[in-house]
């Protein structure tokens, strides 16, 4: 039987890697780093505002619908 650790906690633990190399990066390092850095503590921005969006969308639809 196939483990749904990875499947539950797969993303959290790549945005967790992520943002520690983030952190590393632009606390350790000038120039290439700063752009390191700049990139891995976005990725976790980015995808929690297209969560947002997405589920925003998913309730104006639903809303629509119901009228």
């Amino acid at each position: 039987m196939k483990s749904t650790f990875w499947k539950v906690w797969g993303i959290p633990v790549i945005i967790g890697i992520l943002s520690g190399i983030g952190l590393l990066s632009a606390l350790t390092g000038d120039g290439f780093f700063d752009i390191l850095s700049w990139l891995t503590l976005g990725i976790p921005v980015f995808i929690t505002i297209w969560y947002l969006i997405k589920a925003k969308n998913k309730r104006d639809d639903r809303r629509i619908r119901s009228m």
